[in-house]
């Protein structure tokens, strides 16, 4: 494992992005050695990227199960995490989307969650 301070130089050049100790290398490094898909797999999207997913898979099937979520979403998290933080990841933009924005409530039972898009 790189040391903190190592990685916080790295950064300051712009040379490294994401979390310690899951840090990957730049946009402007992946361009030059061209390794771009790799950096796009690791750089995560914003929360309104991944909640317009969900809306759109409800939209088109009328609900999810928390399965159909995780099936549609665990790839797409950014690859710097790990299984639980991807679990963690999805779980927060559920409840975002249910108790914060009200764009989506649980028509299921707490074991079997069924999502419906609020009219």
């Amino acid at each position: 494992m790189v040391d903190k301070d190592i990685v916080n130089e790295l950064r300051k050049k712009h040379l490294v992005e994401g979390r310690y100790p899951n840090v990957y290398v730049s946009s402007r490094i992946a361009k030059l050695t061209d390794d771009k898909s790799s950096y796009i797999k690791n750089r995560a999207f914003d929360n309104q990227h991944y909640k317009r997913l969900i809306l759109s898979f409800i939209e088109e099937y009328g609900s999810a199960s928390r399965q159909d979520i995780n099936d549609l979403l665990m790839d797409k998290v950014s690859d710097a995490l790990s299984e639980k933080q991807k679990l963690s990841k999805i779980n927060n933009l559920i409840y975002e989307m249910s108790r914060k924005d009200n764009t989506i409530s649980n028509t299921g039972s707490k074991r079997k969650s069924r999502w419906e898009k609020l009219k």
